[in-house]
Formats: structure tokens, C-alpha cells, sequence
């Protein structure tokens, strides 16, 4: 009788353990938690109080190897879309099949969880190579492969900078078009 009295009291010590360490494991009491999940397509490394999220990185690498780094020194759920995050102080760094980076930084930007669709906005910088371009608004789809560059665009590089209004870049064959609106010419100043 003495032997079950002690492995009923073993197993209710282990059976109290489990309780408490999974408790603690998944209803933390803190109101700021911390998340890392190890997986390519969920961030990184959070640190979040209701919808608001501080230092947040994000990776993703698609099936051709292409690479999607963002980082945001703040982000909000959007209230009425949970798979948008409004960003601030967004860089963000695209490694196109192992050769080519390009860098992007901006203000604020839009970020779509489901799609990995970016909109840019605010102060936009896209720097590849010796190429800088400023705007005032970027949208990068992965899904076309095309970033559209637009309002304001100064493009730079060691010999031109070009003055436009709108820039399309195909990200798999790196061809451009130039626009400018209201039937002006293009302005490239050669250096």
C-alpha cells in the first residue's frame, strides 16, 4: 500500500511540473512578450504591446532563392487588416538569385504579410550597386517581380543623374521604363 501512496505522489508532482511549465510556456503574465520563431516566413525577434510591435525584422527566402529582409524600428497591425503592418523607419535589403542587393530605406511603409507586398512612402532611398534613386513612393511585388518608383524620382549614378516622374524596374531582367507626366521630356544631366 506504501509503494502506490509514493507513485501516486510522484506522478502528482509530475503532473503538477507539466502544468506550471506549460502555464508559463504559453500564457506568459508579462504584458510585453517576446516571440522568435524559426521559420522563414514569421518574424523575428518581437517585442509587442497590443498592436504595436518595436524592432521588427522579418526574412523570407522564395523557392528561386531570392532573399526579403525588412526592418522597422516600429510597426502597428492595421485594425482592419491584420496582415498589415504600418512601419516606421523601414530598411530593407533584397538579394535578387545570389548576386545582385539592393538596399531600401524610407520613412514609413506598408507591409502585407500574405503577399510580402511593400508600399514605400516618405523619404525612399533604393541603392543598388552605384545607383541611388530618391522618391517619395515605392511599391515592391514580388509575385510580378517589379518595383515601381514614383512622385518626385531622382535617379544618380557616377555619370547622370535623371530627373522623372514615375520608374518601373523588372527585377529579373533588370529593364527600366522612365515616365514623366503631363507630356514633359525627361531631365538627364550627364556629371
Amino acid at each position: 500500500m506504501k509503494h502506490k501512496t509514493i507513485i501516486q505522489f510522484i506522478f502528482g508532482i509530475f503532473f503538477l511540473i507539466i502544468l506550471f511549465l506549460f502555464y508559463f510556456k504559453y500564457f506568459p503574465s508579462n504584458k510585453h512578450s517576446s516571440i522568435t520563431q524559426n521559420t522563414n516566413n514569421d518574424f523575428k525577434n518581437l517585442e509587442a504591446e497590443g498592436n504595436l510591435i518595436k524592432d521588427m525584422k522579418y526574412e523570407n527566402t522564395d523557392i528561386s532563392g531570392n532573399k526579403y529582409f525588412i526592418y522597422s524600428e516600429f510597426g502597428e497591425v492595421d485594425i482592419n487588416n491584420p496582415d498589415i503592418i504600418l512601419m516606421k523607419n523601414v530598411f530593407a535589403k533584397v538579394e535578387i538569385f545570389k548576386k545582385d542587393t539592393i538596399y531600401i530605406k524610407s520613412f514609413s511603409a506598408k507591409y502585407n504579410l500574405s503577399n510580402y507586398e511593400t508600399n514605400f512612402n516618405k523619404d525612399v532611398e533604393l541603392t543598388y550597386l552605384d545607383h541611388v534613386i530618391s522618391t517619395k513612393n515605392m511599391d515592391l511585388s514580388f509575385q510580378k517581380n517589379f518595383v515601381w518608383l514614383y512622385t518626385d524620382v531622382v535617379y544618380k549614378s557616377s555619370d547622370y543623374e535623371l530627373f522623372a516622374d514615375k520608374i518601373e524596374i523588372d527585377l529579373i531582367t533588370k529593364n527600366s521604363k522612365i515616365y514623366t507626366n503631363n507630356s514633359k521630356k525627361v531631365k538627364i544631366i550627364k556629371k
